[in-house]
């Protein structure tokens, strides 16, 4: 199936869109919450990648992009595993 340029801003937008909703919506378990932020740093990669594939410029914007965003789901994950020892899940409890 071939999309043109415009077509793929658009669906990753959807993309993007659904992903930030999911975010909002669905902040219960801390896990589920950084999946959903790791999913929204990689449309925003490959919204960088066309971006820069459609201008012809160099891709090292991109590379230390995705760089910086696997260091922060490292450290989400670590956060994540130090908060489920400590309290014995990852379930947020407002009250």
């Amino acid at each position: 199936m071939f999309m043109t340029n415009h077509t793929q801003m658009i669906f990753l937008f959807f993309m993007f869109s659904s992903a930030f909703l999911s975010f909002l919506l669905i902040s219960k378990h801390l896990l589920s919450s950084l999946v959903c932020i790791e999913y929204m740093a990689l449309i925003i990669f490959f919204l960088i990648s066309i971006t820069i594939f459609l201008t012809s410029n160099e891709m090292f914007n991109s590379f230390f992009f995705i760089s910086i965003a696997v260091c922060e789901a490292a450290l989400g994950l670590s956060i994540t595993v130090l908060y489920a020892r400590k309290k014995g899940d990852d379930l947020f409890k407002f009250y």
